[in-house]
C-alpha cells in the first residue's frame, strides 16, 4: 500500500535559486528559513504568494512558512499539529471549508529541491520500505536540477503568542503515469511561469486547470538510503543515489550462486535442471535499473 504522500521534501535552496524561481520577488524573512535535506511537517519552506496592498512594489513576495497548515480559526493556545494538514487533495479543496476559504486570497507556491516517496519492496524473505528521491532534471542534469514549484494554500494563525504563525499545505493530484508504480498521488507541480501565474492569480473557488499530474521526461528519481526512514535523519546523503536494498540482497544471492557454480565446475557436478540464470527487470523511465534476481525451480520429471 502507498505510504503517506508528500510529507518529506528536500528544502536546501540558496537565495539565488529562490530569486530565480520566484521571478526576483523580494524574500521577506529569509532569516527564518532553515535548510533541511529531510524536511517534514513543521519545517520551514520558501513560498511565493501574492503581495498584500502596500507590501511590495512587486505583485509577488516570498515568505518563509512552516510546513503543515494550521487554520486561522484554530483555538488560541491550542497545541499545534503540523501533520494534520500538510497535504490537500486538488479534487476536494473547493468542497472542504478549511481549504476553500483560502482559494481566493491565500494561494501560494512552495519552492523545494525535490521530494521523497517510499515503495514497499521485497528483499529476500522480508519487505523493506525503500525511499526514492524525485526531482526535476535541470539543464545541467544531476540532482540539483531545477527548483520544484508546487501549488499550495497558506494561512495565518494569531493564537500561538509571539506573532503570527504562517503555515502552508502542498496540494496533491493524481500521480502521472510514469510515477504510479511508486505512489498514487504527487505534488501539483507548476512547471512553467504560465502555470505559476494561473494558480497565483486565480481568484475564484474552483479548482485550477494548472493543477494536473506532471510526468514529463525531466522528472527523475532514484533510490536513496533507508536511513531516510527515520524522520530525524538529517545529512546531505539523504538525497544521494544509492543501490536499492532489494538490489543489494539480490547481489549477495547472485554471489552465492556464482560461488556454487564455480564449485560445480571444479568438481564436475551437474547443475540442477530448471535453475534459472539472472534476468534483468524492465527499467522504469527516469529510474536506475532495478535488481537482478535469481531463483531456483524444482526439477520436473
Amino acid at each position: 500500500a502507498p505510504l503517506a504522500m508528500c510529507g518529506r521534501v528536500r528544502s536546501t535552496l540558496g537565495a539565488d535559486q529562490v530569486a530565480a524561481a520566484s521571478g526576483g520577488a523580494a524574500w521577506k524573512n529569509p532569516d527564518q528559513y532553515e535548510p533541511r535535506y529531510n524536511a517534514s511537517p513543521g519545517a520551514s519552506l520558501a513560498v511565493i504568494r501574492r503581495a498584500e496592498s502596500g507590501e511590495s512594489t512587486s505583485d509577488r513576495v516570498v515568505e518563509t512558512m512552516r510546513f503543515g497548515l494550521v487554520p486561522s480559526f484554530t483555538d488560541p493556545g491550542a497545541k499545534v499539529d503540523f501533520y494534520r494538514m500538510f497535504n490537500a487533495r486538488s479534487e476536494t479543496i473547493a468542497e472542504k471549508g478549511v481549504f476553500s476559504r483560502l482559494l481566493q486570497q491565500r494561494r501560494g507556491v512552495v519552492l523545494i529541491n525535490g521530494f521523497y516517496e517510499w515503495a514497499a519492496e521485497r528483499a529476500g524473505s522480508s519487505q523493506v520500505k525503500q525511499p526514492y528521491y524525485l526531482h526535476l532534471e535541470g539543464k545541467g542534469g544531476g540532482s540539483e536540477g531545477d527548483v520544484l514549484r508546487c501549488a499550495a494554500l497558506y494561512d495565518r494563525w494569531k493564537g500561538g503568542g509571539g506573532g503570527d504563525l504562517v503555515t502552508v499545505t502542498i496540494i496533491t493530484v493524481e500521480a502521472s503515469e510514469p510515477l504510479r508504480w511508486l505512489h498514487d498521488r504527487m505534488p501539483a507541480v507548476l512547471r512553467t511561469d504560465e502555470d505559476v501565474a494561473a494558480w497565483l492569480e486565480g481568484a475564484d473557488d474552483r479548482p485550477s486547470s494548472a493543477l494536473r499530474p506532471y510526468g514529463e521526461a525531466d522528472m527523475k528519481w532514484y533510490p536513496v538510503t533507508t536511513r531516510m526512514n527515520r524522520g530525524d535523519f538529517e545529512d546531505p546523503s539523504c538525497c544521494e543515489r544509492t543501490r536499492r536494498v532489494a538490489e543489494k540482497d539480490a547481489g549477495s544471492v547472485a554471489k552465492l550462486f556464482s560461488a556454487a557454480a564455480n564449485k560445480d565446475e571444479a568438481t564436475g557436478e551437474k547443475k540442477p535442471p530448471g535453475e534459472k540464470k539472472p534476468t534483468g527487470e524492465k527499467k522504469r523511465p527516469g529510474e536506475t535499473p532495478p535488481a537482478v534476481t535469481w531463483s531456483r525451480t524444482p526439477a520436473t520429471s
